[in-house]
């Protein structure tokens, strides 16, 4: 079980203060299955519409999200066997969107609300790392890296995801801390790695786009 402070914070964020649009803010920001549409067609339009930057970044992103969560997170998962909220609080909250298809009919439909569920012996633990946070933070670290400013602001996005998952009762909030620092560190060094490969590699393998771009990763 997570320390004081961690279930004092938890407590904070999860709590029921009798605003459901607080509650549906949240609810939406945690469901992957709500942004995946989102997610797919702005991937799509960069691959199609997008300059060898723009295609670079995406490439940077997927192949870091693929690493991360088949050789990281999930690994990390069952080798920690953190126990989620949910599965140690009964005054937890369970806090999610309404299984409607489109994701998007949702929005105007109850949320499903339930509390907490302990079990004994607990449930498999899958607490830490937070895989929405991890990808959040690997998503802004490459944009950041590839746009500087105009990418940076999908920090304030990351944090407010990061705190979502508190907030609908799936994490703890050391989770989050430790998931989004260890997203940066290890998105900042698979970066510096393609931007190695790229530059050893290119030449011969694709010489005339190494020519156009000797650096894979150019903010200029």
């Amino acid at each position: 079980m997570p320390g004081a402070l961690d279930q004092q914070l938890f407590f904070f964020l999860n709590a029921d203060r009798g605003l459901p649009w607080l509650d549906k803010a949240w609810a939406v920001l945690s469901s992957f299955d709500f942004w995946l549409p989102v997610f797919i067609l702005a991937g799509l339009l960069v691959a199609w519409r997008g300059g060898f930057r723009a295609r670079a970044m995406l490439a940077c992103l997927l192949l870091s999200i693929g690493i991360m969560e088949g050789g990281i997170i999930n690994p990390l998962k069952k080798t920690i066997g953190r126990h989620r909220p949910l599965d140690s609080l009964a005054d937890a909250r369970s806090v999610s969107l309404a299984a409607s298809k489109p994701k998007l009919l949702a929005l105007v439909e109850p949320l499903k609300i339930k509390p907490g569920d302990p079990v004994d012996p607990p449930a498999v633990g899958k607490s830490l790392p937070s895989g929405h946070t991890s990808n959040m933070f690997c998503l802004a670290t490459v944009l950041t890296a590839f746009y500087r400013a105009r990418g940076a602001w999908l920090y304030l996005a990351a944090a407010l995801v990061a705190l979502s998952r508190v907030a609908t009762g799936s994490h703890w909030p050391s989770d989050i801390v430790l998931s989004a620092l260890g997203s940066v560190a290890v998105t900042l060094a698979l970066l510096a790695f393609y931007a190695w490969l790229w530059r050893r590699f290119a030449p011969r393998l694709v010489p005339r786009l190494a020519a156009g771009h000797p650096e894979l990763i150019r903010t200029a």
